[in-house]
């Protein structure tokens, strides 16, 4: 049974039986053998595992600590998996910090050790069978006890590497869409009398307005007040801090950048207008479709005489309108609040070329690096991008 699950756990590998001996070789290459004690560490545990656990009495209760130990993450789950169903008379208990395993365990009670005082005083809790976040995000930021902030992308995106700075206080999170982490919030927030933990999120703008960014930052949801986090990385005081380090002129690189984008929104103009006019009228779509009566009839006339209110025109001009004085009075603030053109704006800014950083990436790993340094310039870009975070909108 101990050959059977060892293989099973590991299928690029044999062992081979031999008379006081146990030897291992690579699948098909039997003539390759090599003797049990020269298994590597991983190969060993496993077997140990299997060995302990299938000579284990009937119905015992099996203490396994730190169960990832020396055993690569993509075997825990299955070697555990095949060892638990050779054994169902045994109950198991896991101790492990590995989040993906604990999860793993489907059917398992969960406890969260979060300390102990000594003298057999531990402190913990016994998370709920089903919460309304997935359990592996809810362990792992329990994990953490700090406050947490969900976040869009991914641990790779520009939103995760610059808050992660900025926020070292906070156990951020990554989950993708902005829909994922306004949920998120809700639902940890909701969980708060059970885990004390608050939880916040940071979505980026986009083409919300004034009244959406009050309405989040109510549910602690953060708002940019920039279109998307892209835009973070030109900011003034960021590019200014940039071009200090680089030993260029950082007013005569600012003004190129501002120079560079407006002209850039400006040939983008009607593309943007068209953006913002058509969540516009997906909001103005949404008002006309709430209705008072309750008779069909005079359901389908209420919601007609909505739609056919909506002057779309009018939205239309009011929008362009807003854009086109953007442009004549080179406001360079509003303009990175309103252009949402991912992984164009950099490019078109030639802040790299004007700091000589080779390309967009090497300018945020560089804008990071700035910030982690602890200096009047890191201090001065996580205060300018922090002040561009909308947290208590009126």
């Amino acid at each position: 049974m101990v050959q059977k699950i060892w293989e099973a756990t590991l299928p690029h590998r044999r062992l081979l039986k031999k008379a006081g001996v146990i030897e291992t070789y690579p699948a098909g290459q039997e003539r390759n053998s090599y003797n049990a004690t020269e298994m590597s560490d991983g190969e060993r545990v496993i077997f140990y595992l299997i060995g302990e656990v299938v000579c284990a009495p009937e119905n015992s209760i099996l203490i396994i600590d730190e169960p990832e130990m020396h055993i690569h993450k993509s075997l825990v789950k299955k070697l555990f998996d095949l060892i638990e169903n050779e054994r169902l008379d045994c109950s198991f208990v896991y101790l492990t910090h590995d989040i993906d395993f604990a999860f793993s365990r489907q059917t398992a009670t969960k406890i969260w050790a979060k300390s102990y005082d000594g003298s057999n005083v531990w402190d913990y809790e016994i998370l709920a069978e089903e919460t309304p976040i997935p359990e592996q995000l809810y362990l792992e930021v329990l994990g953490s006890r700090k406050p947490v902030v969900f976040l869009e992308g991914d641990n790779s995106s520009i939103d995760y590497e610059l808050y992660n700075q900025i926020y070292s206080d906070y156990t951020l999170k990554s989950l993708g869409s902005c829909e994922k982490v306004i949920h998120s919030v809700k639902s940890f927030n909701e969980q708060n009398g059970f885990h004390h933990i608050e939880s916040f999120g940071i979505i980026d703008r986009d083409r919300r307005v004034n009244e959406d960014v009050v309405r989040l930052n109510a549910k602690s949801i953060w708002v940019l007040d920039v279109a998307e986090s892209e835009n973070l990385l030109l900011l003034e005081d960021v590019v200014k801090s940039v071009c200090e380090h680089m030993g260029k002129n950082a007013n005569e690189v600012f003004e190129a950048v501002k120079t560079n984008l407006l002209s850039f929104f400006s040939s983008q103009l009607e593309s943007q207008v068209l953006l913002h006019f058509k969540e516009a009228l997906r909001r103005k779509m949404i008002e006309a479709s709430n209705f008072e009566t309750r008779e069909i009839g005079e359901v389908i006339g209420e919601v007609d005489a909505n739609f056919t209110s909506i002057n779309k025109q009018e939205i239309y001009d009011g929008i362009r309108l807003e854009f086109e004085q953007i442009i004549n009075t080179k406001d360079f603030v509003s303009m990175l609040r309103v252009f949402n053109l991912k992984n164009a704006l950099i490019p078109n800014s030639n802040i790299c070329e004007l700091t000589d950083v080779k390309n967009k990436r090497g300018y945020l790993k560089l804008v990071v690096t700035l910030l982690k340094r602890n200096n009047s310039i890191s201090e001065k870009i996580s205060k300018a991008i922090d002040e561009r975070i909308v947290k208590n909108a009126t």
